[in-house]
């Protein structure tokens, strides 16, 4: 019974969703579109949600996260600037499919995972020979604070307000791309550049992520 409920409202969760009538192409960056046709997003969904891998829309899940479309993560990729050899630090829920197509472009992802479905990931990346994501699971957004700074920083949730634990670890001339969600609900991907001690600020566009904080 709780798997039918569950059903249906996954269902009209869909097509409420911004993201479900997309229909452009994901990615523009020949790297990104390969990136993305290396990792099966099945790997990080329930076996209810399975049969919808391949459909470019987010996937809402049963502990209030989502999974990104492969379009919302073409969107994040295409928008940062080209590192050579960069450190990325990625924070947020359900973060997993993510830190696996950024970790086909980039040598070396640290990952901050906030949701239970951490759980899995090691296994998941140990699976899919993937090497290169160092991996905390908690809340705790400056736990790789040691290792930084980043050249390039992304946190997979929308914030209402911008807080220093994510500018704080941000190298000079890096990038950091967080959604900034408004109090009507509306999110923009904002890109944040530093440069001599200040930040200058891109929105990049409309975007949707789970709300972090």
């Amino acid at each position: 019974m709780m798997k039918s409920l569950w059903s249906i409202l996954f269902f009209f969760l869909l097509i409420l969703s911004p993201m479900a009538q997309e229909i452009k192409p994901a990615g523009k960056n020949p790297k990104v579109i390969t990136a993305l046709e290396r990792i099966d997003r099945a790997q990080f969904l329930p076996e209810s949600l399975k049969g919808y891998a391949d459909m470019d829309s987010s996937l809402p899940l049963s502990d209030g996260g989502r999974i990104p479309s492969k379009t919302e993560i073409a969107f994040v990729l295409d928008s940062i600037s080209t590192f050579e050899n960069p450190k990325v630090l990625i924070i947020g829920n359900n973060t997993g499919y993510c830190a696996s197509v950024f970790a086909q472009i980039y040598p070396k992802i640290y990952l901050i995972e906030t949701s239970k479905n951490s759980e899995t990931y090691s296994k998941i990346f140990s699976d899919s020979n993937i090497t290169n994501i160092t991996a905390y699971y908690g809340n705790s957004y400056d736990y790789f604070a040691g290792q930084g700074p980043f050249d390039i920083i992304f946190v997979q949730g929308g914030v209402t307000t911008l807080t220093n634990l994510f500018t704080d670890q941000l190298k000079p001339r890096g990038e950091l791309l967080i959604p900034i969600q408004d109090p009507h609900g509306f999110q923009q991907l904002m890109k944040y550049r530093k440069s001599n001690g200040n930040f200058y600020i891109t929105s990049m566009g409309n975007t949707f992520f789970r709300l972090l904080y």
